[in-house]
């Protein structure tokens, strides 16, 4: 960039992202609650605290070591436009940052730099239109897809859900067999207590019992095996 755009970049350009970025993201919040206002006005489901418990517990114990990896991962890649936008259309690792890598790549851009950041901009924006897009698309041909499916297809989409849970649950495997063998007896006998109603005892329903057992004896079995590695490996330095 020459002075000139240098300038823009930074007194005029970065200011905007960065105004409309706050503005954007504050707003994003109460629209993500409109789906479950909805629900409730409209069709009057009832949520209570222990529900609210139940479901919260599982999506902290999965999600929130991410709210601090990839901010500090990603922004490189995608940086302070790229995360704005990334951070309310979601597939930031999914979509986001591949389609950011691709652009800058064909503009043989370094990432990091005024350029990168513009063209990463760009990229993300783009990748974000096409995935409303195609998913509007999907949305409103949904019925009519269904409706010309043969029964069979239609009878074998009631297995998505547990197929999409079993690849996800091997994808994980794969990444530590180790620690996925000393947790499945342990998951097997945490189902096996739910089933006899042992949780039911707790506050709340304990619905949310299984759920935070499994996740603190995750953390703790994969850092006892981990840990015994990592010394092994100090130690033959």
């Amino acid at each position: 960039m020459n002075e000139s755009q240098k300038r823009s970049f930074e007194q005029d350009y970065m200011p905007y992202i960065i105004k409309w970025g706050k503005i954007t993201c504050w707003m994003s919040i109460p629209l993500i609650l409109l789906p479950t206002l909805a629900l409730m006005i409209v069709y009057g489901a009832k949520i209570s605290f222990a529900s609210f418990i139940t479901a919260l517990i599982p999506l902290l114990g999965s999600m929130l070591a991410w709210y601090i990896v990839d901010p500090i991962s990603l922004f490189p890649v995608l940086q302070v436009p790229g995360l704005y936008m990334t951070y309310i259309a979601g597939n930031s690792k999914e979509i986001r940052a591949p389609a950011a890598i691709a652009a800058m790549s064909a503009a043989d851009v370094e990432p990091g730099t005024d350029h990168g950041t513009v063209i990463s901009c760009l990229a993300i924006a783009t990748s974000v239109f096409v995935s409303v897009a195609c998913m509007t698309l999907v949305a409103v041909a949904g019925n009519f897809i269904l409706s010309v499916l043969p029964q069979a297809v239609i009878t074998a989409l009631n297995f998505l859900l547990p197929a999409l849970y079993g690849s996800m649950c091997m994808q994980r495997a794969l990444m530590d067999l180790k620690t996925f063998a000393v947790m499945v007896p342990i998951t097997i006998f945490c189902v096996v207590l739910n089933q006899m109603g042992v949780f039911g005892y707790l506050p709340l329903g304990g619905g949310y019992a299984q759920i935070l057992i499994l996740v603190v004896c995750g953390s703790l079995v994969a850092k006892a095996i981990h840990s015994r590695e990592i010394s092994g490996l100090d130690g033959n330095q």
